[in-house]
């Protein structure tokens, strides 16, 4: 007897030592929208879905039609293009399902009104590099050193790019992010004949003509003038999409008379993207491009140059942007490619007349 109530004792202990195991953490949402990159925004707010338990950083695992796998929760595309991720994107109400640079909605089969289930699948288990990344700006001027920094706006005259040609900035025309006003001023002190704007379909841009809030007199004489083209390119630079947007643009481009400026909505990536290829056209160096795309992340976030953070950002973002141009593997070196070469095989292999990229050359020159 004696033995057994020892045995039922040492049970008991050992019970009481296992781990005890809390309820999953888990939310079921519908899609209430297929964003216009392809992400699916769900019907759970980011407040609730933090009061559930998880938190930025954290991996969960994501059921949506034929797509089950586990993601990133985080409130920033810090993921590599291709890659998934679940987004509480600052400002934003609901969270996101995402493809970095790519269509989720697509990818699982889903539309609007489809469920999705989150699961919580690691505590933690990508902090770091939500940490490492966490990139959040303001829409306040107070904010910025400068009126040119708040509207992200710059002069590129890198390579053989001659000054008072090529000017790039945020959106000029959309003003959601109170930005328009500060780059419709600086564009027209700067002259700017011909603007690729990367962002707006025809109808959008038609829409923000005029809409309340419009405060861009300058850029729509120019749109009026027959000197905008309004392209509503996707995010993913690797796809045969971009690409026919990038040689539809440098082509109107080419037929205007510079100065001419790029933009998307912050000026940052698709127009990064297209100052990227002139600049090596024009035979910039990897590095001064490097540090022209960084720029624009600097003016957002502060990122200081040669820390951890600007590094991570310029490998994952501008590095495979040069390496997509280049026709090299993802990771692969750029040393000793011949960048000028490269942009240009890279617009004629997507269709961009030899001729015109003479005529582009030339007027940029």
């Amino acid at each position: 007897m004696k033995r057994l109530l020892s045995l039922m004792m040492c049970f008991a202990l050992l019970l009481c030592a296992l781990p005890v195991f809390a309820e999953e953490i888990s939310v079921t949402g519908k899609v209430t929208e297929v964003e216009k990159y392809g992400h699916a925004l769900l019907d759970v707010t980011i407040e609730d879905f933090t009061k559930l338990g998880f938190e930025l950083g954290d991996i969960v695992t994501v059921k949506a039609g034929t797509y089950e796998g586990d993601m990133p929760y985080f409130n920033g595309y810090y993921v590599e293009k291709g890659e998934y991720m679940l987004r509480a994107y600052p400002g934003h109400t609901c969270i996101a399902v995402c493809i970095n640079y790519g269509k989720f909605a697509e990818t699982a089969g889903i539309g609007i009104g489809d469920e999705v289930t989150v699961s919580l699948k690691q505590k933690a288990g990508a902090l770091t590099v939500q940490e490492i990344n966490n990139l959040v700006y303001t829409d306040a001027r107070e904010d910025y050193a400068s009126d040119e920094e708040f509207a992200n706006f710059r002069e590129v005259a890198l390579g053989s790019i001659a000054p008072g040609r090529f000017y790039r900035a945020a959106s000029a025309i959309d003003n959601k992010h109170n930005r328009a006003a500060f780059a419709d001023k600086f564009i027209e002190a700067a002259g700017v004949n011909a603007v690729m704007n990367m962002a707006n379909t025809d109808e959008e841009l038609a829409a923000l003509l005029t809409a309340e809030d419009f405060a861009s007199p300058y850029y729509k004489a120019l749109a009026e003038g027959g000197k905008v083209i309004a392209l509503g390119m996707p995010v993913n630079f690797s796809s045969d999409e971009f690409a026919e947007g990038i040689v539809k643009g440098l082509t109107f481009l080419s037929e205007n008379e510079a100065p001419y400026m790029v933009h998307c909505t912050e000026g940052k990536d698709r127009a990064g993207f297209a100052s990227m290829l002139i600049e090596a056209l024009m035979g910039a160096s990897e590095e001064e491009i490097v540090k022209d795309y960084m720029q624009s992340y600097v003016n957002y976030y502060s990122v200081e140059a040669g820390s951890e953070k600007y590094d991570m950002i310029a490998e994952k973002n501008v590095m495979e942007m040069l390496r997509t141009v280049a026709g090299l593997e993802k990771g692969a070196s750029l040393e000793g490619a011949d960048l000028a070469k490269a942009a240009e095989a890279y617009l004629l292999a997507h269709g961009m007349d030899a001729a015109a990229i003479e005529a582009l050359k030339t007027k940029l020159g």
